[in-house]
């Protein structure tokens, strides 16, 4: 028997997804039975694609807001009668993050009207990437975090930043101050573009990058040092088990082998520190720690009549490094460097965990903080003259990075209309953001995928992250009632906007199949020494290898 459904129009709202609303047929006598509609009066249909705006939108905030992957958004929307191929999903997620970006380029009126309330742009810029992949290179407003651009760019040279910054300074203006990292290209391209303009370095990357030099440098001494006590070998062998009968005797193995796995921690974990190795500085630390309990432990065996051999060999190989005045020196060095740097990044408010406490800008007298860095320069001088060698170059380095970068660690504070304008001293806001997406690539593609969605999403997802940002939403998108009306007037540019998103990536293959290339590289060489008439010649040629004259 065929069975009959009544269907009439609904509307079905996820709550999950912030009350996107889908139009559906479905049958008041069967809840489950929904098809997907369109009225004539709805928005055209994305060229080549059967699904309408309200879907793509639906299927973007699946994908990039909660982190589905394909195979969720799919199974998810099949429960709302909308039947759609993973690939297709592919496609409509991109269209989404293009779509919005041209929504976003279009409100360069209303973003330029919120700096003019403001006073002005405070321009932070930073890039992220993996070694010897492209960059995703980001602006940001200083003020509420809003992202204002963000591309795809080769390097971190001045001459793939220019045109960035060009288009950001013939859109909004000078900006009243940059706040940039280190890096040598961002550093010409801003002065290249705005002379004369404030420039900002990121006072977490500052002292990141002097410990990074400082650290790294000592650590490879005291390394190569505990080394040559081959270590990690003797301890290894404290690992094996063995049946014993005497129970306290038992005890001990496990105690040893904890203590084992303690001491190989920092080395088997590789611990870092500013994203340098530091693990045996962490190390030799744990070795004092461990130390004093072999000992205590070795007086009790001994007051009880007790003795067990691998304790005796643990004590012996942990007494061998302590009584290296070599280590003890190199530790006790980086040890110095890195309580110095600490009395630093106390006046800049910078935590090791955090970064930056979480002080607002305007509650930092930047005189104050001048004069109590001078006087912790001028103290950390006068300790390395009483403790002399290496301590004096530490100083004299510490020094120098700061006298080399004063300007640049503490611009002034704009004035503005009689009106001082207090702005954020780091790009903390950007990396969060960075680490953000990084993160939720990685959690819906896992670990090895996370570079490559990287770099083919990260520019577009961090302009999309916007519409999460209180401020835009209020100064930004006041407007908008209806995303799919808005994003309506970009569906016919779908076309060019895919192909300069794929013309942006495209890597420096030739796309030609890998089991077709030998071929090619032979009909192109029999070609040449077989065909002799030149116009004939040159087409042929130009056909086997892809090109055009």
């Amino acid at each position: 028997m065929k069975v009959l459904y009544t269907y009439t129009r609904k509307i079905v709202t996820l709550h999950c997804i912030e009350n996107v609303k889908v139009k559906v047929l479905a049958c008041k006598d069967h809840q489950d039975q929904c098809i997907a509609i369109q009225d004539t009066t709805d928005l055209p249909l994305i060229p080549k694609c059967r699904a309408d705006l309200n879907v793509t939108i639906l299927i973007g905030l699946l994908r990039w807001r909660l982190g589905f992957k394909r195979s969720e958004v799919r199974l998810f929307l099949q429960t709302k009668g909308i039947h759609i191929s993973k690939g297709a999903i592919s496609y409509r997620s991109l269209d989404f993050l293009l779509l919005f970006k041209e929504l976003h380029r279009e409100r360069r009126s209303k973003i330029k009207a919120f700096f003019h309330r403001k006073g002005g742009p405070i321009l932070h810029i930073d890039g992220t990437h993996r070694s010897g992949r492209r960059v995703v290179f980001v602006l940001q407003e200083g003020y509420d975090d809003m992202i204002i651009d963000s591309n795809l760019i080769p390097s971190e040279a001045s001459e793939h930043i220019d045109p960035f910054l060009l288009e950001f300074k013939d859109s909004y203006g000078h900006p009243l101050v940059i706040v940039r990292d280190m890096g040598k290209g961002v550093a010409l391209s801003s002065s290249n573009v705005f002379p004369g303009i404030p420039q900002q370095i990121c006072q977490p990357h500052f002292i990141r990058d002097l410990e990074k030099d400082l650290v790294t440098q000592y650590h490879k001494g005291l390394k190569s040092s505990i080394v040559k006590h081959k270590l990690a070998s003797r301890l290894k062998k404290l690992r094996a088990t063995e049946n014993i009968d005497n129970p306290i005797k038992e005890l001990q193995q496990r105690w040893i082998h904890i203590a084992v796995d303690y001491l190989f921690n920092p080395i088997e974990k590789q611990i870092k520190w500013m994203s340098k190795p530091i693990a045996y500085h962490h190390q030799y630390l744990r070795i004092t720690e461990v130390s004093c309990l072999v000992r205590r432990l070795v007086l009790w065996n001994a007051s009880n009549n007790c003795f067990y051999k691998p304790l005796m060999e643990l004590d012996t190989c942990l007494e061998s490094v302590l009584g290296d005045e070599t280590v003890t020196r190199r530790y006790h060095l980086i040890k110095k460097t890195l309580e110095w740097l600490d009395m630093q990044r106390e006046q800049l408010q910078i935590s090791r965990d955090g970064h930056l406490k979480d002080i607002p800008s305007s509650e930092i007298e930047i005189e104050t903080v001048k004069e109590e860095i001078k006087v912790i320069l001028k103290n950390i001088r006068k300790e390395a003259q009483e403790l002399g060698g290496k301590y004096e170059k530490i100083a004299s380095e510490i020094e120098k990075a700061f006298d080399t970068h004063w300007n640049e660690l503490f611009v002034p504070d704009p004035i503005v209309n009689g009106k001082r304008i207090s702005f954020r001293r780091h790009n903390n806001g950007l990396e969060s953001s960075h680490r953000r997406t990084r993160k939720s690539i990685r959690e819906r593609t896992g670990r090895s995928e996370t570079n490559r969605e990287m770099e083919q999403f990260g520019d577009l997802l961090a302009i999309l992250s916007n519409i999460w940002n209180k401020t835009y939403q209020d100064e930004i998108l006041y407007d908008v009632s209806d995303l799919a009306n808005a994003f309506g007037q970009y569906v016919s540019d779908l076309p060019r906007l895919r192909q300069k998103y794929r013309d942006i990536r495209k890597g420096p293959t030739i796309p030609i199949k890998d089991d077709k290339r030998l071929g090619v590289l032979d009909e192109f060489i029999h070609a040449l020494e077989s065909i002799t008439f030149k116009d004939e010649l040159l087409s042929t040629l130009q056909s086997i290898v892809m090109t055009e004259a």
